[in-house]
């Protein structure tokens, strides 16, 4: 009679192996949906960062056209020590692509190689574009592009300065 408790507690203590392989799984899910989550805030927040960073140069551009009377003729400007204002830290500004009425002459590039400068996973967030409107010999404005985290490309939402619209012909600098 005795051996027949210890039997039946034996059989209902522990679980299945179905019961042990649907918990797995239930955690492998889980994991997964965190793992995209967090991959999606992390481009998103760099994009900001990117946004913010194109905003800043903004500010040195129309700084720079209070100081001088014309905007930036080269991307190398806005890294003058002898500007007004600086940008921020760690920030760089490169010669964007020309084009006619807004587009590119040349097309959106991707991570490997961005604008004619090569550029790493890492400094992204901190590198903006410098295009010249109409020219780089008498700049009424520009246009400012950042790279786009979520697509992998340059963005298609651009920061326009001074008379600089999404009709404009942009110049690229030389520098």
């Amino acid at each position: 009679m005795i051996s027949k408790d210890i039997k039946g507690i034996k059989k209902d203590s522990g679980f299945t192996i179905v019961e042990l392989l649907v918990v797995i799984v239930v955690i492998g899910i889980l994991a997964a949906i965190t793992i995209i989550s967090y991959t999606g805030v992390t481009a998103r927040a760099k994009t900001t960062q990117a946004q913010t960073n194109a905003q800043s140069a903004r500010n040195v551009a129309d700084i720079y056209n209070a100081d001088n009377g014309s905007y930036p003729p080269t991307a190398a400007t806005f890294s003058d020590a002898g500007l007004t204002t600086k940008l921020p830290s760690n920030m760089f500004v490169v010669p964007g692509i020309g084009g006619t009425a807004g587009a590119f002459t040349g097309a959106p590039v991707s991570v490997a190689t961005l604008w004619g400068t090569t550029i790493t996973s890492a400094n992204f967030p901190s590198t903006v574009t410098w295009t010249c409107s109409p020219t780089c010999t008498s700049p009424t404005g520009g246009r400012i592009t950042y790279y786009d985290f979520s697509t992998g490309l340059q963005s298609t939402n651009y920061v326009y300065v001074g008379t600089a619209s999404s009709s404009s012909d942009f110049a690229a600098p030389a520098s």
